[in-house]
């Protein structure tokens, strides 16, 4: 089929991919233009937008410039839009699988179950990202993973007293130094 017979049943085939089957750039006006490199500012000029910007007060002796600093207002935490995992809420549900599994909570169905290796591994995970989180979360968000690892590791132990309890055996010294 001749491009004319094309043109004249209403339609044109254009070929639009970037490239030749030989690899080489295509160029034309029905080709997409390839997308420009992400130019990332220089180091020295990110540090300077990261660096917090002076306190307003009294300029230093023979710095009068200094005062004349614009202050930087402190970034505002962007809300979340509603529905959205956060941080919090994926914690949170850590938590709550957590109690599941330890048989301290109903699970979906409505029976309670104990999967004690499933629970020790879920307080793991959370350790491990209290670990790999350090220095990155606002207050809030610490409080909040600092709590659930206690009150689990709390309750696993509880736990297991409960079934050390249940089968008669004696109960475990406490650890040292409490």
């Amino acid at each position: 089929m001749s491009e004319n017979e094309r043109e004249t049943k209403g339609f044109k085939v254009v070929d639009r991919r970037r490239f030749t089957e030989e690899g080489d750039e295509r160029s034309g006006p029905d080709v997409a233009p390839a997308v420009p490199p992400r130019k990332d500012p220089p180091p020295a000029a990110a540090a300077a937008a990261a660096a917090p910007a002076a306190k307003p007060g009294p300029a230093p002796a023979g710095k009068p410039e200094a005062a004349k600093a614009p202050a930087v207002a402190p970034e505002a935490k962007k809300p979340e839009p509603p529905g959205a995992l956060s941080f919090s809420l994926f914690v949170q549900s850590l938590a709550q699988q957590c109690l599941m599994q330890l048989g301290l909570m109903p699970w979906p169905h409505g029976q309670r179950e104990m999967h004690l290796e499933q629970a020790r591994d879920t307080i793991d995970i959370l350790v491990m990202l209290k670990a790999k989180t350090a220095g990155n979360l606002d207050a809030e968000e610490q409080q909040l993973v600092d709590a659930a690892v206690y009150e689990l590791k709390m309750s696993w132990v509880e736990v297991q007293q409960a079934i050390a309890r249940s089968k008669g055996a004696p109960r475990p010294p406490p650890p040292p130094g409490r």
